[in-house]
């Protein structure tokens, strides 16, 4: 036998060594190194058990699983977990043992593992919580990320109650347009509660603002021509005199004068010819007694009328003489103006 045959018969008789101080079945599918590695793990994390210090028990444990899995060890981290109270931890390190092959010349110690492990598995599942989030609101065109305790929790495994630890959790919703909602719970050995995660609906699109629309530029101001030095001329307005303001007005009262009484003057002669005849010694009409106050006033009537239309002559004439010979120009700025006119109707015409 050679040098190196006799190195590997060491290794491989060190190999079953471990495996069967371990004893772990499965220890022959990793290598030497890794199996020596395992026990002194296992070894510090069952010294950290029986302390009692079950946090770093599972530490190391779960070190020693990671690199080789025998019912020994799983067994041990199944009770550090269920003493930390880890009670899902726990019946899932007891289930991995349970599903571990079983060799044929599997040694005693192993065989308690086992049945140490199922102990603990039937013991855990009873107190296990469970907690069941209803997720609402998200909207049928959107995702949603829900976690528990920080840890995402897949949509398939929202459709049924989730099993935790017992104690105080956190449970949040974060959707894909930026809504948020979250909820607290505490859990006992045993419970069963369901915890609601609503978001409000989301909201409408809002339409992208339309485009600005260039404006072209604003023009110049108008610069004033430059100035000649010389004054504008004035504005010319005629002025209108007093004069022709009274004559319009003795004329316009006169014409209405005269209109109306010698209206009245007709209607009363209409009755005197009719009901007076003959004359006097003084040629005027003679009217029965129940007539003479109609004649009377027709007399009157057409006399205040004569006056009337005087008056309107005499108007004519001061409105002619103030506008012809008293108004002229002026250098005023121009107002209002008024020009009288006379003829069947008297008034004024003007501008502004």
């Amino acid at each position: 036998m050679t040098s190196g045959d006799g190195r590997l018969a060491r290794g491989l008789l060190g190999s079953l060594i471990l495996a069967t101080c371990l004893g772990a079945e499965n220890a022959y599918a990793a290598s030497p190194a890794d199996v020596a590695t395992a026990r002194e793990l296992y070894q510090q994390g069952s010294s950290a058990l029986d302390a009692g210090n079950a946090g770093v028990a599972v530490e190391k444990l779960s070190q020693a699983w990671s690199l080789v899995q025998t019912p020994v060890i799983g067994a041990s981290l199944a009770r550090a977990q269920q003493r930390l109270g880890h009670l899902v931890e726990a019946r899932e390190a007891a289930l991995a043992v349970q599903r571990l092959a079983v060799a044929p010349d599997e040694t005693g110690r192993s065989k308690q593992a086992r049945a140490d492990a199922d102990a603990i598995a039937a013991q855990v599942a009873p107190r296990i919580p469970h907690v069941k989030l209803v997720v609402q609101g998200v909207g049928e065109h959107h995702s949603a990320t829900v976690k528990l305790d920080g840890a995402v929790v897949p949509e398939a495994a929202l459709t049924v109650a989730r099993q935790t630890n017992p104690g105080d959790h956190q449970a949040t919703l974060d959707t894909d347009d930026g809504r948020h909602a979250e909820a607290a719970v505490t859990l006992a050995e045993g419970d069963t509660k369901e915890v609601s995660l609503v978001v409000p609906p989301p909201t409408a699109p809002v339409a992208p603002p339309a485009p600005a629309v260039a404006l072209p530029p604003a023009a110049a101001p108008a610069e004033p021509a430059p100035s000649t030095g010389a004054p504008a001329p004035a504005t010319q307005t005629t002025r209108i005199s007093p004069v022709v303001w009274v004559g319009v007005i003795v004329g316009g009262a006169g014409l209405v004068t005269g209109g109306i009484t010698g209206a009245l003057a007709v209607n009363e002669a209409s009755i005197v010819s009719s009901k007076c005849h003959g004359t006097g010694t003084d040629g005027k009409t003679v009217c029965l007694p129940p007539y003479t106050g109609d004649l009377d006033r027709g007399n009157t009537y057409a006399t205040v009328s004569t006056i009337g239309f005087i008056g309107v002559g005499v108007g004519a004439a001061l409105a002619v003489t103030g506008w012809f010979f008293l108004s002229g120009k002026s250098d005023a700025p121009a107002q209002g103006r008024l020009v009288p006119f006379v003829g069947p109707i008297s008034g004024l015409a003007g501008s502004f």
